[in-house]
């Protein structure tokens, strides 16, 4: 019988399911990423289920699963809207899924499957062989991120929360080298918000005190992808470094209207602008100084509030 909460179990299933440590790894990869995506959409609605008899691991988002990985292959739910465009422009070797109530239906062909799940419409089942994850798995990231909008807005049942393998959790953030988050619901002490902004702002002026040759000395080796920290809700631990070299770069004039910053900081009597991603961290776009941009707070709200002008 499997622990989910042993790093052990958690590791001799993945071994098991996936023996080959190159495609694991691509495979874990993409797992992580999709959590992480989960995660900062609704950080209390989403487990990791590793099965006790180590058959399989399966994602699932709100009441629906998500990605799954057995033996022989791994099943993919998407988008089909999204991941039509995809298919007609390059050949995958996809077995689609779908059903009609309890009836699995497959077929090669994506418009002969109806939908997989009947509570997220366009969903349809991607089943890929284990030996194809490397050349495959990555053109379906998208389409599945669209595919987890909508399930994350499906409930989750008690007893799905019950089956959450926090052993799991530390297997992948072991192989990531980062940390993967656990659901809300599964942390006993969460930071207070107050004390996480507090830290976040006196790091943000430690990194801008840097010279620009420091600054880039930790650019080179940053990852474009921030971490979480779980407080009462899921925050972008945003590297600092960025925003530092943003704001450097903007010299105190906002990078959109091309006004000077409409006042000086308290603290350090430095221009206030506020750092804005083109992309957002939410959307999966990269927390670096390509897709950043120094703004002042009207342009910023006008960011958020009013894109339609902006």
């Amino acid at each position: 019988m499997i622990d989910r909460n042993s790093f052990n179990d958690a590791k001799m299933t993945f071994e098991k399911l996936i023996a080959d440590e190159s495609k694991r790894y691509v495979f874990i990869d993409f797992l992580s990423l999709a959590i992480d995506f989960s995660n900062s959409l609704n950080s209390s609605n989403w487990n990791l289920n590793l099965d006790k008899d180590g058959q399989f691991v399966r994602l699932n988002v709100g009441h629906e699963y998500c990605i799954q990985i057995y033996k022989d292959e791994l099943l993919i739910i998407c988008d089909r809207l999204t991941l039509n465009p995809i298919i007609d422009k390059i050949s995958i070797e996809i077995v689609y899924l779908g059903h009609i109530k309890k009836e699995r239906v497959r077929s090669d062909k994506i418009d002969n499957v109806p939908d997989c799940l009947a509570k997220t419409k366009n969903s349809v089942g991607c089943i890929i062989k284990i030996k194809l994850i490397s050349d495959n798995i990555k053109l379906l990231k998208q389409s599945n991120f669209d595919f987890i909008k909508q399930g994350i807005m499906t409930v989750m049942l008690p007893k799905m929360k019950e089956a959450h393998s926090k052993g799991a959790i530390e297997y992948l953030s072991y192989i990531t080298k980062r940390q993967i988050p656990n659901p809300i619901y599964n942390l006993v002490i969460l930071p207070a918000l107050d004390n996480f902004l507090e830290k976040q702002q006196k790091d943000e002026q430690k990194a801008r005190q840097l010279s620009k040759e420091q600054r880039q000395n930790f650019l080179i080796n940053a990852d474009s992808k921030p971490t979480k920290t779980v407080t009462s809700q899921t925050v972008f631990n945003r590297n600092l470094y960025v925003v530092a070299e943003v704001l450097d770069r903007a010299n105190g004039v906002c990078e959109k209207c091309k006004k000077t910053a409409p006042f000086l900081r308290d603290n350090d009597r430095t221009p206030y602008l506020e750092v804005h991603h083109i992309i957002s961290l939410a959307d999966n776009g990269d927390d670096t100084v390509e897709n950043t941009i120094a703004l002042c707070p009207n342009c910023h709200r006008q960011a958020h509030y009013g894109k339609k002008t902006y």
